[in-house]
Order: structure tokens, then sequence, then C-alpha cells
């Protein structure tokens, strides 16, 4: 007698499993939240495919089109430009709407990569990956702000957590078969394709339900209004001062780590590859746990814990006489990356009142591109001035701790369910 009932499809329990694993990590939700985070979530594992596939591999197909030292320099300074420029975004946007200006921005970027089937010298691709990076990270106070009104802040952290992990993962899966991709077709085939992922990605994004309402008329009408910011917001100069002390420290060494792999400890591409699968694993699990913390604890507490946790890695390179010595701080760094990403967005949206959210956020990230492109050159002049790695790596750690005592002298109270700016107030150290 045939039965009744009739049997799951394979798509409909692998969805099935799938809902009840997004619900384990992101708790209930309301109906909105949970559709907002399911459409970035799919928007991130697109963008996975785009960085794994494209961005992963730049400095290695510059190489092969014989780029020089100097160029490669140049590349990592194009990775920072963008930020030190998002000061003008906010003035840019205050006659548009936030998602219009960040989805704009981002489709010519992403989509830029399709001229890469007619690039064969480096000087081209250099000149394709400065515009990319100029209009990825130009929009990066818009998503502050979409992220401030999408997301009610007692969710914030686990949401964004989840759609970080999405990504990812499918980073973590797509990496090696995109090498190998790349090794069978070439780049100007492969890139052209992570394109039209980058532009999916996009366009998904902009499915986002975003309330913004009426245009609101913005507070800062020019760069010197922006940046009288960090004068009047004395917590907010403080949190900055934090994380610039704590990138000099992080940075000051990050050149020296490959030589201490290669020529001290003689690791082979096996052990750093382990190695390296620790770190992505850590990374991945670590959006699970910072993301908890900080609708727990807050996003300057999660800072604190991640600043703190960081300095194992400088130090691990200091006492390391075996391969697996570095372990710790390979494990810091998976964990960091999370950490960091996180709690650094999330931070700017606790510091800044709601109405002034974009311009913390360019603030923010002109700190943080200046920081980038000054502390590693920092750390090689010190090396020149004939400091050893491991006195380099000492100091970086110091001021590691220092940024964590730094933060500590921050309370900040919970975030308010509005996504306003909660009380910040320096005082003694705990």
């Amino acid at each position: 007698m045939p039965s009744s009932v009739t049997p799951r499809s394979p798509v409909a329990a692998v969805r099935r499993l799938w809902r009840q694993f997004e619900l384990r990590l992101s708790g209930p939700l309301p109906l909105q939240v949970r559709r907002n985070m399911r459409i970035e979530l799919g928007g991130a594992m697109a963008f996975g495919v785009f960085h794994s596939a494209l961005l992963a591999f730049i400095p290695v197909v510059l190489q092969n089109l014989g780029a020089t030292p100097e160029m490669q320099s140049f590349y990592l300074v194009q990775t920072y430009f963008g930020l030190i420029l998002t000061s003008f975004s906010v003035l840019l946007m205050r006659r548009r709407r936030t998602i219009r200006f960040a989805v704009t921005c981002w489709l010519i970027a992403r989509g830029s990569f399709i001229l890469a089937f007619f690039i064969t010298q480096a000087g081209w691709l250099l000149a394709l990956t400065g515009l990319f990076w100029l209009l990825e990270t130009f929009p990066s106070p818009a998503y502050a702000r979409i992220a401030q009104k999408i997301y009610p802040a007692r969710h914030r952290g686990q949401v964004m957590a989840v759609v970080r992990m999405g990504m990812a993962l499918v980073m973590i899966l797509v990496t090696p078969l995109a090498g190998w991709l790349l090794d069978q077709v070439g780049y100007q085939i492969l890139f052209p394709v992570a394109a039209l992922m980058g532009v999916w990605s996009t366009l998904r994004f902009a499915r986002l339900q975003v309330n913004e309402g009426p245009l609101p008329p913005r507070q800062t009408k020019a760069l010197r209004a922006m940046w009288a910011i960090v004068g009047q917001d004395r917590r907010f100069a403080f949190y900055l001062w934090s994380f610039v002390v704590y990138g000099l420290g992080a940075l000051l060494g990050f050149a020296l780590y490959p030589a201490v792999q290669v020529d001290r400890l003689h690791l082979s591409y096996a052990q750093i590859g382990l190695l390296g699968l620790t770190q992505s694993i850590c990374w991945l699990l670590g959006y699970v746990y910072w993301g908890r913390q900080i609708d727990r604890r807050g996003s300057l507490w999660v800072l604190r814990a991640n600043f703190a946790l960081y300095a194992l890695v400088p130090f691990s390179y200091i006492w390391a006489t075996d391969g697996w010595l570095l372990l710790p701080a390979f494990i810091a760094q998976g964990l960091v990356s999370a950490g960091t990403d996180l709690g650094a967005l999330n931070a700017s949206l606790q510091l800044a009142p709601a109405e002034r959210v974009e311009e913390y956020s360019a603030i923010q990230s002109t700190v943080l591109g200046l920081r980038g492109m000054v502390s590693p050159l920092l750390g090689l002049l010190l090396l020149h001035l004939g400091l050893t790695d491991v006195a380099i790596f000492a100091i970086g750690g110091g001021l590691i701790l220092i940024s964590s005592a730094m933060l500590s002298r921050l309370i900040v109270a919970r975030p308010s369910d509005h996504g306003t700016g909660a009380a910040v107030q320096p005082q003694s150290p705990h």
C-alpha cells in the first residue's frame, strides 16, 4: 500500500537543516530583521567568492606580470587609499540615499574587473586595482548607516556575525579551488567571472529594506566641520588614539614575520599551511563568539579583549624555537580578525549620536587608513636604524598592551534598542 506521506526532497531537507542552524546562531529575530540578514548573507557569500577568486591572488598575478617591489608596495598602499578619502563620501551623501550611493560605488568597483580580460601588463592592472580600492572602501560610512537602520542594537552583533561567518566559510572553501582554476585558465578568464559574482553580490545587497525616511539635513557640510568632532567629543578622540596605538603595535613587525618562519624556524609550506588552516578555523569560530559578546557586553569590551589577545602574536615570534610554538599567534590572529571586524564597526555605532553615524565612521576609517600606511614603514625604519627583530616585536607587543589598557578607561552602557550612542566616559583604569 503506497504511503500517503510525500518524502521530503534533498533540497528541502538541506534547507530545513540550514534554517535550524541559522536560528541557533542568530537566535529569535523580528521577521524584517531576519529577512534583511538572509539577503545580506547571500550577498556576503557571493562576495566571498569574489574575494577568494580575485582579490586574494592579485599580488601573485602582479608578480607574474613582472611587478617590481615598488609596484607591490604601491598596491598595499592602494588598499588604504579609499579609507583615507572616506571623509569626502559623507559630503557626497548629503543629498543622496545611502544605499543607492553605496551600491553605485560597489557596482563600478567590482564590475571594473571585467576589464581584466584585456590586461597583460602589471602597470595596467595596478591602475585597475587603484580604481577598485578607491570606490570599494569609499562608501564605508554608508554601510555603517545602513547597518544601524536595519539591525536593532540588541541583535546587531549576532546578526552581523552570521553574515560574516557565511562569507568566511565560502572563502575557506573557494580559495583552494580558485588557485587551481587560476593555474588552468589564467587570470584573464577567472577575474572577469569573479567580477560578475561581485556585481551579483552588490545587486543582492541593493534588495535590503532600509527605511531611511525623508532625506534629513546633514549636519556636516564641510570637512572642517566633520573633523571638529574629534575636538568636541573627547570620548571618541580617546577611542581613536587607542586604535592608533594598537595598530602601531600590531603592524610594526608584520613585515618581519615571514623571515622568522622561513629563516629562523625553517618551516615548510605544508607546516605554514596547517598553521594557516588553524587561523582560518579560529576566524570562523571567532564570529560566533564575538558576535554574542558584543550584544552582551558591548563592542568596546570586545575590542579591549581582542587588543590584549593580539599581544600573543609578537611575543610568540620572540619566543618561538619551533613552528608549533607559533600556534598561539595563528589562533590569536584568527580570533582577533573576527573580533576587530565586528568590534570596530559596532564601536563607531555605539559612540556616535544616531544622526551622525556616517561622520563618525568616516573619521574612524580615515584614521585607520593613515595608521595602516604608516605602521609597516615605521617597523622597517626601526630595522634599518639597527634594532633587531626581537626588539621590534617587543615594542609592538608593549604598544598593544598599552592600547588595551587605554580602552579599559572607557565604560560603555549597553547599546540602546534605537542604535543611538551610549554614554561613554573616560575614567581611571579598573
